[in-house]
């Protein structure tokens, strides 16, 4: 027999053919809600839950109308738009495009658990062979997803509690040595168009980013004041091609003075460019540093295979372009320059930043602690 509570309380009772417990009550659109259980205890336990998140207006959505896996994911992008920097709105996409909806899409929210996620990550990383730091960020992306879909009362709870999360791991960049810095620098003066040498330079010496050295423009060198101003970066984006984007953070925002063969060498540059230019009768729009033939900014792969190349003809072990802003940072933390001054250059707000990842332990180290060691133990 059913037990009628007061109006909007729900009912209870014992369904028979079921062999189970049922209650129904009305949620907050005065849908009907049905909650089932093999004790009446349980189901009692359950309703009082519902009703307070129903009267607390944190009741979560219907299964059955909650929506699927995909459309979670589809409208998490959508909610980020605009919000966040477009690199990053595409490292979300791919994630969310090519993992997570093949793998997860079709799935009704509720049927979402812990054991199918990690069953779904397992499959991600053997289907496309992801190293741990992708599928870390892939499951960053599905907690973002998650996180606004309990914000939203899509889902009831968050099935990412029970998962094991896969872990980040830091990629240790080996970075030049002094001396092959100053091979690189002295090998590229030498042999290299004056560009080159003079991007290489800044690159070794200032510890830019890639996207920060192309993105310089002629406006930026201060030639009677011997600065150089880094305020924007060059960025390929996708749909847009290169942009040249404004830096947003003030600590990326930053001047720094350059050393006097640089600055002598950037006039001469412009010098030389400015002779292209009136040769050439037309040039690109923006005033940079750094370019094509015909004036426009210097695709960056273009310049990662020039520095391929350089590193090769030196002889020296290959590192990514990013390398030499871990070769920059590490060579000066050697020569004792202030770790302020150093995570100025980095665009770092807080100088433990500059110590933890570009403070390198390498042979060279090691070989002249163990000479001062030699020393002191005479």
């Amino acid at each position: 027999m059913a037990t009628r509570r007061s109006n909007g309380e729900g009912t209870i009772w014992y369904a028979k053919s079921e062999g189970r417990f049922r209650a129904q009550y009305p949620d907050a659109t005065g849908r009907r809600r049905t909650i089932t259980g093999k004790t009446r205890k349980d189901v009692e336990k359950k309703l009082r839950i519902a009703l307070t998140k129903r009267d607390s207006n944190t009741l979560e959505e219907m299964s059955s109308i909650a929506g699927t896996v995909e459309e979670l994911l589809t409208t998490f992008l959508q909610s980020i738009e605009g919000k966040r920097e477009p690199k990053t709105v595409e490292r979300y996409s791919l994630d969310v495009n090519r993992y997570l909806i093949p793998t997860l899409g079709k799935m009704k929210l509720n049927q979402m658990t812990s054991d199918v996620i990690e069953l779904s990550y397992s499959t991600i990383q053997r289907n496309f062979n992801l190293s741990d730091n992708s599928m870390a960020h892939c499951h960053a992306t599905l907690r973002g997803a998650i996180k606004r879909g309990i914000k939203h009362k899509k889902l009831a709870t968050n099935p990412l509690l029970g998962v094991d999360a896969p872990s980040r791991k830091r990629v240790q960049i080996q970075p030049l040595t002094e001396t092959q810095m100053l091979s690189a620098i002295d090998y590229s003066a030498k042999n290299e168009g004056i560009m080159w040498s003079s991007m290489w330079r800044i690159h070794l010496l200032t510890g830019f980013r890639q996207g920060e050295v192309l993105g310089l423009t002629w406006e930026d060198v201060d030639f009677n004041e011997g600065t150089l101003r880094l305020h924007r970066q060059l960025q390929r984006q996708k749909d847009k091609g290169l942009v040249l984007k404004t830096l947003k953070a003030d600590a990326n925002k930053r001047t720094i003075k350059l050393d006097l063969p640089t600055l002598a060498l950037l006039r001469t540059w412009k010098s030389q460019q400015s002779q292209f230019r009136l040769q050439l009768g037309k040039w690109g729009e923006t005033n940079f540093i750094f370019t094509n033939s015909v004036g426009n900014p210097l695709e960056p792969r273009k310049a990662a295979k020039k520095w391929a190349e350089l590193l090769k003809a030196v002889g020296i072990p290959h590192i990514k372009l990013h390398g030499a802003r871990h070769t920059f940072a590490t060579v000066m933390l050697q020569k004792n320059v202030d770790t302020k001054v150093v995570s100025h250059y980095l665009g770092h707000t807080d100088i433990s930043t500059t110590q933890n990842i570009y403070q390198h332990v390498n042979s060279e180290m090691l070989a002249n602690t163990a000479n001062l060691i030699g020393e002191m133990a005479q």
